[in-house]
């Protein structure tokens, strides 16, 4: 799971405050605007007001999936699914997230504190007002659960860490090891027609299960409007804009955490380890974890125990034990950050709002109306002794060895205005965002940065892309933001090309075999569309040439055919067998193989969704990230044999886009892959797949009078089902 997000991605918490007793209630401050798409947009006097009217929505479209990551982060998924999630809990429990959580919500400021409870106020109202509604396991939402996500977030979106051993976070396959990232441009006023700034937010998360983005507008009489997207569960929007700024987020491999081999040798206190000449106590206590069984339930008693470094993640032998931390685990609260951050006005404010460093990773792409763009490699570094190496676990008896507090903001990585007029991320190294005033890999740099030399081709060709776009409109922006352009066939079919005319002097035989195959690719613009079948062949060449498009590791070629050319051009014949073994024919169109189908209340991400060639689906032109492209989408294999399945389906990838310029009107056009309800009997299930199969944007509402316009429907909370309501609020 090295790049997900998952964007990724980030979580969004806490902030500001209307007491519960205060009069009107919460539910009658606030009104919920439903466009025609279903997106929600939140108005309400107070913060608290917006907060609770955003946590009703999400109950409302996706009270499943809030839950269930609830359950997640609150270490309770046994008792959902079993025995085969028990190492997902034990790891939130080991690490004291609920915990913690609990007593750090109860340390809050006031203002942050009602703001959270107004968000789980809004769920558990939602709850309320529909008898008919259950839940599956939790009575009702707490206030400190949001918290708890916030931290179990990280752990799930840093598992490609060396900071928590993989085993004890990999218990549920929930995506495609390598599938998660995101693709994130921002170009200045050089580059565009009307001299302003654009911002184009392209998510890769999952399109079932925990990582699903959630879309809406939330305006605040206390003095923010701000549009975009963030996870289930989340109180504040995470990423998008508001009248004067914006961002958006891919995911880093920042040295964020580091392990500790402890030494607990003392023969007359088994919970002593040492520390330079002498010893300290490590901190030992139970837990339990109920789990579901075919019987009931059962509880595991659990023993934990910590030292300074963090919490004992594994036993080496009788004496040497590993322990694990990330920097700031249970002091950062991205919660605060957020709210600066949406309520900023100007570069200066955002700036700000960053450098409190409660964000724990990910890259940072940025644009405003002041014509600014900024991309940042983002985290919580430890400030480490540089004599260590801390590629690997370090010995914590040595003091070197405790981290000297964290980096500052301006020590990260970062390009502020680059003479390029572009940055970029696709999850690859800081060192290449741009094509001028990249930050410097010096010894600071490259020791925080995880993926120091890794440019991968979505990085590549969002560059080739960006280098070349000159009086860049709005609409070009849009159009960009589907380009299907793969990058891996402009660079090596010409080459092919060269090492077929060898081919046919040495292997003539393989050569006559394979010559249609390679002629039929190279009449062909390398861009992808659903009724390519030269895309198609491309993409089942590349997979046996560098196996299964669903790790980030699979842009080098396999082993056996590194160096044997002959074995490389077997491979496009096996390419076109498969294909016709397959289809019954090796010219296919793309879109007959690669589809869009989706399936309600999904927990497991990618073995148990049901997918049936039967069922109604769209084509659709995404091309898995290895090869490639900017409209980035990973699938399913065919499955012939274990379900009737020939069909490829949609998984993971470009999941929240939005594409937006910056002026003294802002101009944005967004989507969400699906639709903005999780309800399979609703209109705005699958709605917007089809704009997705078109590689079109819907318009993102945003000034009041346009979301009025197009509100198809306007009601307080627990009102919704009123026509009289509905009608008068609008």
């Amino acid at each position: 799971m090295r790049r997900i997000l998952f964007g990724v991605l980030v979580l969004a918490i806490w902030v500001p405050t209307v007491r519960a007793e205060d009069s009107p209630p919460l539910s009658r401050q606030v009104t919920i605007h439903r466009d025609e798409w279903g997106v929600p947009h939140i108005d309400g006097p107070t913060d608290e007001s917006v907060v609770f009217g955003f946590g009703y929505a999400q109950a409302e479209d996706f009270l499943w999936q809030v839950e269930d990551s609830f359950v997640m982060a609150i270490g309770r998924y046994s008792e959902l699914y079993g025995s085969s999630v028990f190492a997902m809990d034990d790891t939130t429990h080991r690490f004291e997230i609920p915990e913690r959580a609990r007593q750090d919500f109860a340390t809050l400021e006031p203002k942050l504190q009602s703001v959270n409870r107004a968000f789980t106020d809004g769920l558990n109202y939602y709850v309320q007002r529909h008898p008919g509604v259950k839940l599956r396991l939790l009575e009702r939402f707490e206030p400190w659960y949001p918290i708890a996500l916030d931290r179990y977030v990280l752990y799930r979106m840093a598992t490609h860490s060396k900071s928590v051993p993989p085993d004890l976070l990999h218990a549920q396959t929930y995506v495609p090891s390598g599938a998660v990232g995101s693709n994130a441009w921002a170009i200045g006023p050089s580059k565009t027609r009307s001299g302003q700034s654009m911002l184009f937010c392209n998510s890769h998360q999952p399109y079932y299960g925990f990582g699903q983005y959630y879309e809406a507008q939330m305006r605040s009489g206390e003095g923010w409007n701000f549009t975009g997207a963030t996870f289930f569960g989340s109180p504040i929007l995470s990423l998008g804009h508001n009248e004067h700024l914006g961002w958006t987020y891919t995911v880093n491999d920042v040295n964020c955490g580091d392990e500790w081999v402890e030494t607990f040798d003392d023969p007359k206190n088994p919970l002593n380890y040492r520390s330079g000449d002498g010893y300290r106590t490590a901190t030992e206590w139970k837990d339990t974890i109920r789990i579901k069984t075919s019987k009931g339930f059962e509880t595991r008693a659990v023993t934990y125990r910590k030292t300074h470094h963090g919490p004992i993640v594994r036993w080496l032998n009788e004496t040497r034990q590993l322990s694990s931390n990330v920097g700031r685990m249970n002091d950062a609260l991205f919660g605060r950050q957020i709210y600066r951050m949406v309520r900023s006005r100007n570069f200066q404010e955002f700036r700000a709002a960053l450098a409190t460093l409660d964000q724990r990773m990910f890259n940072l792409v940025y644009a405003d109306r002041g014509g600014n763009i900024l991309y940042v490699y983002n985290g919580i570094v430890p400030r480490r002794d540089p004599k260590l190496d801390w590629s690997k676990a370090v010995d914590g008896s040595r003091p070197e060895s405790d981290w000297k507090g964290i980096l500052s903001f301006d020590e990260l990585p970062q390009v502020l205005n680059p003479i390029s007029g572009y940055v970029q991320n696709c999850n690859q190294s800081p060192f290449t965002t741009t094509d001028d005033q990249n930050p410097e890999p010096g010894d600071l740099a490259t020791s925080i940065v995880g993926e120091n030399t890794w440019d991968n081709r979505r990085a590549k060709v969002s560059r080739h892309l960006l280098r070349k776009a000159h009086d860049v409109t709005f609409e070009n922006w849009e159009a960009l933001a589907f380009d299907t352009t793969m990058y891996w066939p402009l660079e090596e079919l010409p080459l092919y090309e060269r090492k077929f005319k060898k081919l046919k002097e040495t292997n003539p035989a393989l050569a006559a075999q394979v010559e249609p195959y390679l002629k039929h690719l190279l009449d062909w613009d390398c861009k992808c569309s659903i009724h390519s079948t030269q895309a198609t062949l491309c993409v089942f060449w590349y997979e046996q040439l560098y196996g299964l498009l669903t790790s980030s590791t699979r842009e080098t070629l396999r082993p056996e055919t590194l160096s044997d050319v002959a074995a490389q051009f077997r491979a496009l014949k096996e390419a076109a067998t498969k294909l016709e073994s397959l289809y019954g024919n090796w010219k296919v169109p793309y879109g007959d193989v690669n589809r869009l189908q989706r399936h309600a209340n999904i927990a497991d991400f990618f073995e148990k969704i049901p997918f049936n060639d039967k069922l109604p689906s769209l084509p659709v032109a995404g091309v898995q990230g290895p090869v490639g492209s900017v409209f980035t989408i990973y699938y399913t294999p065919p499955l012939p044999i274990v379900r009737p399945m020939v069909k490829r389906y949609a998984v993971v990838g470009s999941s929240y886009m939005a594409s937006i310029e910056f002026g003294d009107r802002i101009k944005t056009k967004s989507l969400l892959q699906y639709g903005s309800s999780g309800h399979a009997d609703s209109p705005h299930f699958f709605d917007q797949a089809k704009l997705l199969s078109e590689r079109k944007l819907k318009d993102a509402w945003f000034y009041w009078d346009d979301v009025l316009a197009h509100a198809k429907q306007s009601y307080h909370p627990g009102e919704e089902g009123s026509t009289a309501q509905a009608a008068s609020t609008k």
